[in-house]
């Protein structure tokens, strides 16, 4: 119920449930002892799990990734990864990064992951 974090810790990175071993992490604990440190963010990789069946904004993380390119593309055609937040300040921050190195997919790119975002209730309920 402890997490070792060191004084100059301001992000805690956390796969749930991790990859290759499945092991589940409860989001929501995580979240309450990390939210009791000063400026530090939860993020959560759900590539695994997808947004079909987890959403760890939900449980209280500050931030969520997912590979586009694996269960949310669905055919393996694109390359590309999402960030989500529920904070207008995280969003703010991760804005102005992503213009200033021009992080942005194409359009294409971007009509492929809707393609296969179309389709991921369908897949996720099949597996």
């Amino acid at each position: 119920d402890k997490i070792p974090f060191q004084d100059k810790t301001k992000l805690l990175w956390l796969e749930t449930p991790t990859n290759p071993t499945l092991k589940v992490t409860d989001i929501a604990r995580v979240a309450s002892l990390t939210k009791a440190r000063e400026n530090c963010i939860l993020a959560v990789d759900n590539t695994f799990c997808s947004p079909y069946f987890q959403n760890p904004l939900d449980h209280g993380a500050d931030l969520v990734v997912h590979s586009v390119t694996k269960y949310i593309g669905g055919h393996s055609d694109v390359v590309m990864g999402v960030v989500c937040t529920n904070s207008e300040d995280l969003y703010r921050r991760l804005r102005f990064i992503q213009n200033g190195v021009g992080a942005v997919p194409s359009p294409f790119d971007c009509f492929l992951a809707h393609r296969g975002l179309k389709t991921l209730h369908v897949r996720m309920e099949a597996a």
